[in-house]
């Protein structure tokens, strides 16, 4: 059995980075700000670094607390509403903030982004597809 999916956009990724890295962009307010982001399938939420949110004029600590288990331990965010936009599709949702300074990468997880979309990873030619979740064409 054989199946045919169709997506509307097509992203070729640097193989040379670890992980497939995502251009990004957060928008609170009248501020945005552009961020590497990488897909994370294990990751229940969207990270991203303090510095990114403080750079949008979040309160960081004022947003919704949640202890996250990473590999190395426990981490606590702080979850904010934010328009993340990736590939031009833009979604309004709550992304989690490090409360702790330097976080080494952001991250695109389940709820907030991979839920919001249908994503194909052919890694061997480095490539994923994408398509809003409910795009009718797809």
């Amino acid at each position: 059995m054989s199946y045919q999916l169709t997506f509307a956009e097509r992203f070729v990724y640097d193989a040379t980075e670890s992980g497939i890295t995502v251009p990004t962009i957060l928008t609170s307010g009248a501020r945005s700000v552009h961020a590497d982001a990488k897909i994370d399938t294990g990751s229940q939420f969207c990270i991203f670094a303090r510095e990114i949110g403080e750079r949008l004029g979040l309160d960081i600590e004022s947003g919704l607390p949640k202890e996250m288990g990473t590999l190395v331990g426990q981490m606590t965010t702080f979850g904010h509403e934010v328009t993340l936009e990736t590939f031009g599709f833009l979604f309004s949702t709550v992304v989690f903030f490090a409360q702790q300074r330097k976080l080494p990468r952001n991250l695109l997880g389940r709820a907030g982004w991979l839920q919001m979309i249908r994503l194909a990873v052919i890694d061997y030619d480095r490539e994923i597809y994408l398509s809003l979740y409910d795009d009718p064409s797809a």
